[in-house]
Formats: C-alpha cells, sequence, structure tokens
C-alpha cells in the first residue's frame, strides 16, 4: 500500500530506548494510526470481494453458509497463534466482521429479489 506508514519500535526495543513515558506513548499512538489506516484499506478491499462474492449466491443458506464461516474462523485462530496474538482476539473480531458482512450480504440478496419481482410485474 502507498500510504504505509514505517512502524515505531515495540516497547523496550532497542530503538526505544531513549524514548519512554509521554512521548513513547504518541510515538506508539501513531504507530498505531498508521496500523490503522493499513486494516481500513485491507477490511475494505475485503468487503469489495465479499459484494462481489454475493453476487454469485442465489439464498440465505449460502450467504449464512455456517461450515465455511467455522473454516475461516478456524484458520483465524491458526493465523492469530503463528503471530503471537491472542487468538481470542483475533476470532472475536472476525466474528463481528463477518456477522456485519453477513448481514450486508442478505441486504444485497433482499435487494436483488425485490428488484426481480417489480422487473417480473
Amino acid at each position: 500500500m502507498s500510504d504505509q506508514q514505517p512502524v515505531a519500535s515495540p516497547a523496550g526495543s532497542a530503538s526505544a530506548g531513549d524514548v519512554d513515558g509521554p512521548a513513547r506513548i504518541a510515538e506508539l499512538r501513531v504507530a498505531i494510526d498508521g496500523l490503522d489506516r493499513q486494516i481500513i484499506a485491507l477490511l475494505a478491499e475485503r468487503t469489495r470481494v465479499v459484494r462481489e462474492l454475493t453476487v454469485h449466491k442465489t439464498d440465505e443458506a449460502t450467504v449464512r453458509s455456517p461450515e465455511r464461516v467455522r473454516q475461516v474462523l478456524d484458520r483465524i485462530h491458526g493465523l492469530a497463534v503463528g503471530q503471537g496474538m491472542p487468538p481470542e482476539v483475533a476470532v472475536g473480531t472476525y466474528r463481528a466482521l463477518i456477522e456485519e458482512l453477513t448481514l450486508m450480504q442478505l441486504d444485497m440478496l433482499a435487494a436483488r429479489r425485490a428488484a426481480a419481482s417489480a422487473d417480473s410485474r
């Protein structure tokens, strides 16, 4: 991504040696802001893919896909563990993301059905 910001070194790292207290908090907050920009850009891209995917879905069962949700959450759990992240944070985040994107897909499906119904009149 073009707007990637360098991430400040974690607390306790060699480059953080001279900076502590309020100055270090400010540095880390800048790092978090940069990471948030990257995360939002990736979530927006994921949402675009989900929207395109929804065009190919024809019913609520296909939208909800509980087996696929389980696969995704299991994969996210493993990825989080591999990155040293608390898996419950990653899985909880993805549960919320999937819930919201499922609602978006159901709305898209309902709108498509309503349009088809109006066209058939």
